[in-house]
């Protein structure tokens, strides 16, 4: 694992000592479990910290601090996890359908004194009792308009949804918006030159 990517990510989102320790504690817990599950791409366990870490905590700078977020498919915890550690005004809820990725991600939200603002609700999406939150996020779980199906009835008038999205996000706006409306603009990713990150808002069904 890369001192420079850690050290790099230090200074890009100005992260605390403390905050750095409980990324660590992230890191080494992920290497651990990855050999009993499969929570990221064995190729990018080198790269945790840009692949993982950075991709997750550029959603922050969009989003601002101190809001309530839903992560669908929350997996490994990117980006949800990452996000409740480093901001701990947050409020997050990490929704993941298989009990053993809830057992690590719970882990891993006790180990870094995440615990408090971050739930861990081992549902399907479809299964979960309805609430508003600020902010509906996922990564890799489904397309665009799959995402919008499941998160539709969690969000509020002034929802956004903040979607990281690989090369081919046009061609998933266009299959979205064959069946939603929406207000949307594409932000390029810092951590791939063809990914970009959905911001949408005003989402409805046509």
């Amino acid at each position: 694992m890369s001192d420079d990517a850690r050290a790099g990510f230090a200074a890009e989102f100005d992260v605390s000592r403390e905050t750095l320790a409980k990324l660590d504690r992230y890191a080494e817990l992920l290497t651990e479990w990855q050999q009993r599950m499969n929570l990221i791409g064995p190729s990018t366990l080198p790269h945790i910290w840009d692949r993982h870490f950075r991709d997750s905590a550029q959603l922050l700078a969009i989003a601002g601090t101190g809001k309530s977020w839903l992560d669908i498919g929350a997996g490994g915890g990117f980006p949800g996890l990452v996000l409740g550690i480093l901001d701990p005004e947050s409020d997050i809820t990490l929704v993941e359908s298989i009990t053993k990725k809830c057992r690590f991600l719970d882990t891993v939200a006790h180990e870094t004194d995440t615990a408090a603002h971050v739930t861990v609700a081992n549902v399907r999406i479809e299964a979960m009792a309805t609430r508003k939150f600020d902010i509906i996020t996922a990564r890799a779980a489904a397309s665009l308009d799959t995402l919008f199906d499941w998160g539709l009835r969690f969000a509020g008038s002034g929802t956004r949804w903040i979607l990281p999205k690989g090369a081919r996000v046009q061609e998933e706006l266009a299959t979205a918006a064959q069946r939603f409306h929406f207000d949307h603009e594409l932000i390029p990713s810092r951590t791939d030159s063809d990914a970009r990150i959905v911001v949408a808002k005003g989402v409805k069904r046509r």
